[in-house]
C-alpha cells in the first residue's frame, strides 16, 4: 500500500481554537487508537490525494512534539453539506498485529462480450468492505469482467479470497450484463412480425381449401 506523508501540529480543542484553526486554512484532525488519542491540525493541501480519489492510501504523520511518525489511515472525513469543504479529519493509527475495517475500491478490467452484443452493463457499487490485517489488504479488489455475457453476473462470492474478508452477504451484486432496451424493443417487434406471419401463413391456406 502507498503512504502520503502528513506533517501537523498538536492544537486545542473547542469550538473557537476550531474555528480559529480553519479560518487559517488548516483542517482539525484526531489521530486515534490503542493508547493514543491526538488533537492535531494539517494544511488542507494534504487532503488533496487521500480525498480526491478513488484510491486507498496509508498515511505517515509526523506530528510536532512526537518523536517519531505514526503509520495511520484516514477513517472519516467531514464535509461542510453547503460549500463541501473539510471541516474534520480522523485517522485511525495501524496496528500490524490486528485486523482493522476499510472501504476497498474495486477496479474494472476489461470489455464484457455482452455488451459487444448490445446488453448493457450495469455495477451498482463502487467499494466493498473488507476486514483484514494491515499487510493483507489490497491496493483495489480487481472485477474482471471481459467474460460477462447477457445475462450473466458476478456477486460478492466470486471475489472471495483467503487474505481477507469482505462484509458484505455473498449474494450481494458487483455487476452484470442486462438486456438492454433497445434489444428487448426489437425482440418485442421481431415476435410481433413472426406471429403476423404466422396468422397471414394460415390464412393464406384456409383460402386455398
Amino acid at each position: 500500500m502507498q503512504y502520503i506523508n502528513i506533517s501537523g501540529k498538536k492544537r486545542n480543542i473547542g469550538k473557537k481554537f476550531i474555528e480559529t484553526i480553519r479560518l487559517s486554512g488548516e483542517v482539525p484532525c484526531i489521530l486515534y487508537g490503542k493508547d493514543i488519542n491526538i488533537p492535531f491540525s494539517t494544511s488542507l493541501e494534504t487532503f488533496k490525494k487521500l480525498v480526491y480519489t478513488p484510491e486507498l492510501y496509508w498515511v505517515s504523520i509526523q506530528i510536532e512534539g512526537e518523536e517519531k511518525n505514526i503509520k495511520a489511515v484516514k477513517k472519516e472525513i467531514q464535509f461542510d453539506p453547503i460549500s463541501e469543504k473539510i471541516l474534520h479529519a480522523d485517522f485511525c493509527k495501524i496496528e500490524d498485529c490486528k485486523p482493522m475495517i476499510l472501504e476497498i475500491p474495486i477496479k474494472t478490467f476489461g470489455r464484457p462480450i455482452g455488451v459487444s452484443k448490445g446488453g448493457e452493463y450495469y455495477s451498482p457499487i463502487r467499494k466493498l468492505k473488507v476486514k483484514a490485517f494491515p499487510s493483507s489488504f489490497p491496493k483495489y479488489i480487481k472485477l474482471d469482467v471481459q467474460s460477462l455475457d447477457i445475462g450473466d453476473r458476478i456477486t460478492v462470492k466470486d471475489l472471495l479470497k483467503k487474505e481477507y474478508n469482505i462484509l458484505h452477504p455473498l449474494n450481494t451484486l458487483v455487476a452484470r450484463v442486462k438486456t438492454s432496451r433497445i434489444i428487448s424493443t426489437d425482440e418485442v417487434v421481431k415476435s410481433s412480425q413472426d406471429e403476423k406471419k404466422d396468422l397471414k401463413s394460415k390464412e393464406d391456406k384456409k383460402i386455398k381449401k
